[in-house]
């Protein structure tokens, strides 16, 4: 019995090691990743191969293949790497280094060219973790752009709109079917008092899962005005100006600090700043001299372009105090001659009237008017702009009614022109 128990001891021996040879062999010829992929049923044939070895023969050989074939299975799985915010996998790329691309990516999309970065903040937890999946199982791995692209908008495929000549904000949110009101949320950074050609407006509302904020100096150079001063000359007539001396503008540097949230500054403070060059005054000099109006021959034309619509005289039995010269509205309206405004206002059926003396008993009215550029009291020279058609008070069309006094006596205004 003893020779006997001491047999079963020295063969019971025998198998443990043999299991544990095994085990060695299959384990230490796997990678720990591959291990965790394989799981608990990966283990658990380990295990139940050992127990071939009770048979008490020599399964070095089995060990070998069973162990390439478990290789074989666990090399099934693939790993790639997870952009994780606040704890959920939320994009995955190929490597770690792209993972840190993207973080890369998505701060340079906020940053200004050529601005000195002091710092970025991430609102919420990020971290670059490894992953491993089941090959059947494994998730889509996006390039650099694609994932920094869907982090900042929660969409991969970005749809914009480059605005058009002609277009308005109603149209282009009608004519791709969402609100007013959505489009402006799409938009948080637009200006919607104003529409430029060319801007380029999302169209998608944007779910970012990660918000940055940064914070950069940006340099900058910026004109400093000049000042204008006035002097006083008798060789110019009064209303006449010309410039004696050109202002120059002044430059200086700033350095500038923005914290940024998304690209939405939130503060902004300039640290620096430095005088480059200093502005030079412009000086004009102003006319004191009173010109005198010594007859007819000194009038100009009112309009670029003559086209009598009602001339001088009578008309349908009464009176047409002047003559009535067609002109597109808005068309600009010139001072005949030089003189003083003694009047600009609304006047019954002349409408927008404007009333030039310009001495010697001669006067110049200008009824009609859409819009007047003169005040009375405002001295005007010869071809100076006073106004532009129209078609106020009892008009037909749009045309200029022109009068010409002399003395308070009308004048055909044709013999002038």
């Amino acid at each position: 019995m003893e020779t006997e128990k001491t047999q079963i001891n020295t063969f019971m021996g025998r198998v443990k090691t043999k299991v544990v040879d095994i085990r060695k062999e299959v384990m230490a010829g796997l990678h720990g990743k591959m291990l965790l992929g394989a799981g608990a049923v990966f283990m658990a044939a380990v295990v139940a191969a050992g127990g071939l070895a009770f048979s008490g023969e020599d399964h070095s050989a089995l060990a070998a293949s069973f162990s390439d074939g478990m290789k074989a299975a666990v090399s099934e799985t693939e790993s790639c790497w997870a952009l994780q915010i606040n704890g959920a996998n939320v994009a995955y790329v190929a490597s770690e280094a792209d993972g840190k691309a993207v973080l890369d990516a998505i701060t340079a999309r906020y940053q200004t060219e050529g601005s000195e970065l002091k710092s970025v903040v991430y609102q919420e937890s990020v971290e670059i973790a490894e992953c491993s999946f089941d090959k059947e199982e494994m998730p889509e791995v996006m390039s650099v752009e694609d994932a920094a692209s869907y982090v900042l908008t929660g969409t991969k495929e970005t749809l914009t709109y480059t605005v058009q000549e002609g277009d308005t904000y109603w149209d282009i949110a009608c004519g791709n079917g969402i609100l007013l009101d959505e489009l402006m949320a799409m938009n948080p950074e637009a200006d919607f008092d104003t529409l430029k050609v060319g801007t380029v407006l999302n169209l998608y509302q944007t779910k970012p899962f990660l918000h940055v904020t940064i914070t950069e100096v940006v340099a900058s150079t910026e004109n400093i005005d000049y000042d204008i001063t006035y002097e006083e000359t008798k060789a110019l007539y009064k209303g006449e100006t010309q410039i004696k001396t050109a202002g120059v503008y002044g430059t200086k540097e700033l350095k500038t600090e923005y914290v940024k949230t998304n690209g939405v500054a939130v503060s902004q403070n300039v640290v620096e700043e430095t005088v480059i060059s200093q502005p030079v005054s412009q000086v004009i000099l102003t006319g004191t001299a009173v010109q005198t109006f010594t007859g007819s021959s000194q009038f100009g034309s009112p309009l670029a372009s003559l086209q009598v619509s009602s001339a001088y005289g009578t008309r349908g039995g009464g009176t047409h105090r002047g003559v009535d010269l067609r002109a597109p509205k808005g068309t600009t309206i010139s001072a005949m001659a030089s003189g003083t405004v003694t009047y600009a206002g609304y006047s019954g059926t002349f409408g927008n009237i404007v009333k030039i003396s310009h001495g010697s008993g001669w006067e110049t009215w200008y009824a009609h008017c859409d819009t007047m550029s003169v005040s009375a009291g405002d001295y005007v020279t010869k071809g100076q702009k006073i106004g532009t058609v129209g078609m106020t008070g009892r008009a037909t069309g749009y045309h200029l009614h022109l009068e010409v006094h002399k003395n308070g006596v009308l004048q055909n205004p044709m013999k002038y022109l």
